[in-house]
């Protein structure tokens, strides 16, 4: 009996240390869904909680001098589990407040309401998850003389945990489990155990059995329905968290249309008129399209030609091709199979076709390519506002794409930024032209200085040869940017190229950020 109690401070800390890092990785996640995945998000997340553990260390160093650890430990607890259940009731909260639901365009004054909204949520919980450790520390140091030891331990079983904590959400918990069971999980494990420590045993019970209540519930979508799940931009069909995002697919009504959206970590990615699937809603899909006919007429014979799709989406840009072009072969790359699957159940991609959809990382399956096949037309499509990979932004990157290319080929990306700033794009293109020998940088709707816009670059080792591209679906043009204008787009913004060893994206971006409108 007394080497078991002698345990239980160990087995306390390790735990809730587990809790603390499954807890912010659900808060990266969680908030993603409101605010994006960016660095801004992850700045906040780590920056809250880690501001609540250490005013939690430091309550909880106060109350284990003030009270006998023993008697309090399990009434912290108890609180404990109860501001961890919070969060899910304050997010439902939220969602009703942000009646928006998810955001296109990131903004200064966004950046403040998604820090006050990770505050609101997730710096309570810390800080009374981070109050366990140091009156457990007190706790075991009452059944130890070897001070050194028992701290050393405490600390390293803390750090046990933590680590553990990170894997199992990582790897286990978040692919397999919603955010909000893993909430409840954490919330009853936590008040389940103060039954193995002395105290109000009773109340805890009664509360673990609320907690049980309340999962049913929320299993039930009861919750849900009556506190928040109401959007204002359109009707949620569908929504997921999948390995690597937020996944939603909302019904918005235009008029007497239905428009279908994708929306990936809070951030739109595909646009689909389900009466219409020919009709790309994007303009850079338009260019991107239009290019194609271009390069068709051009250089091919028969019509037969190749493609490569990196960032699959909600995939209508390749399917378009498919449909269009018979003689075609188009291939997909999309690291997520949730979302794959997401384009085929809401987006009408038929499963059945010859398209090939390789489920990869797009660098890793070019890398794996360079050797065996070869591309007529490579489009990048995984750059969004500011969701934008950065290791897809290097010239390693853009070497190994040339290297995919058949001879004549292009390599088409869009990408966001405002001309008049231009950070972004300035460095995009100086990466580019070190590797492609000729490239034209297309705007969707005209170069206006303080606008925020989309961007295509086109490269390839032959030349374009085209400043007006027509997009005959559409009956749009879309001019290339004179060369004057790049050439004053660099003596503003240096001569920087992203490489694998210094790619600052998020630095780039940060104009764009801070001049957003909404």
């Amino acid at each position: 009996m007394r080497s078991f109690k002698r345990l239980v401070p160990y087995v306390v800390v390790f735990i809730t240390s587990m809790g603390i890092m499954i807890i912010e990785l659900v808060a990266s996640r969680m908030v993603s869904k409101y605010f994006g995945s960016s660095l801004y998000t992850w700045t906040g997340v780590i920056g809250i909680v880690l501001g609540g553990i250490s005013l939690g260390n430091y309550l909880g160093g106060r109350l284990a001098d003030r009270y006998v650890p023993s008697r309090i430990i399990s009434i912290l607890l108890l609180l404990t589990s109860m501001f961890v259940f919070l969060i899910l009731v304050l997010d439902i909260l939220l969602a009703r407040i942000m009646s928006r639901g998810a955001f296109s365009i990131i903004t200064t004054s966004m950046v403040i309401r998604s820090v006050m909204s990770i505050f609101l949520l997730f710096f309570i919980p810390s800080t009374m998850l981070g109050t366990v450790s140091p009156v457990m520390a007190k706790y075991a140091l009452e059944e130890s003389t070897r001070v050194g030891n028992t701290v050393g331990g405490i600390y390293a079983t803390a750090s046990i945990g933590s680590i553990l904590g990170t894997f199992l959400s990582g790897f286990v918990l978040i692919p397999m489990l919603g955010l909000k069971t893993i909430v409840f999980l954490i919330g009853t494990i936590v008040v389940m155990l103060s039954f193995i420590v002395k105290g109000r045993r009773m109340i805890s019970l009664v509360w673990l059995c609320v907690i049980v209540i309340f999962y049913v519930l929320f299993v039930s979508r009861v919750l849900d329905h009556s506190l928040g799940e109401k959007r204002s931009l359109g009707t949620v069909l569908f929504s997921k968290d999948s390995r690597y995002s937020y996944i939603e697919v909302r019904d918005l009504e235009r008029g007497e249309q239905i428009e279908r959206i994708l929306f990936m970590d809070g951030l739109i990615h595909n646009r689909y008129d389900p009466l219409n699937p020919d009709d790309l809603c994007y303009d850079y899909e338009k260019i991107f399209r239009a290019f194609t006919e271009h390069y068709t007429e051009s250089f091919t014979t028969g019509g037969r030609f190749s493609t490569l799709t990196l960032g699959g989406g909600a995939m209508l840009l390749p399917v378009y091709l498919e449909r269009n072009y018979g003689e075609s072969r188009n291939e997909v790359v999309e690291i997520d199979p949730e979302v794959v699957e997401t384009a085929y159940s809401y987006f009408d991609i038929p499963r059945e076709t010859d398209m090939i959809v390789h489920i990869a990382d797009a660098r890793s399956y070019v890398y794996a390519s360079k050797s065996s096949r070869k591309y007529d037309l490579v489009f990048l499509d995984a750059f969004n506002s500011f969701s934008v990979p950065s290791h897809l932004t290097t010239r390693e990157f853009t070497r190994l794409v040339l290297g995919i290319l058949n001879d004549p080929g292009y390599f088409i990306v869009n990408c966001v930024d405002i001309f008049g700033i231009g950070k972004f794009l300035n460095a995009y293109i100086n990466t580019v032209r070190s590797v492609f020998p000729y490239l034209k940088v297309y705007s969707s709707s005209g170069v206006e200085a303080g606008r925020r816009d989309t961007f295509v670059l086109i490269a390839g080792n032959r030349p374009i040869g085209i400043d007006k591209l027509h997009d005959r679906k559409s009956g749009y043009s879309f001019y290339s940017i004179e060369e004057e204008l790049l050439m004053e787009l660099e003596r503003r913004n240096g001569e920087i190229v992203l490489t694998d060893d210094h790619s600052p994206v998020e630095n780039l971006m940060a104009p764009v950020f801070l001049h957003g409108v909404e």
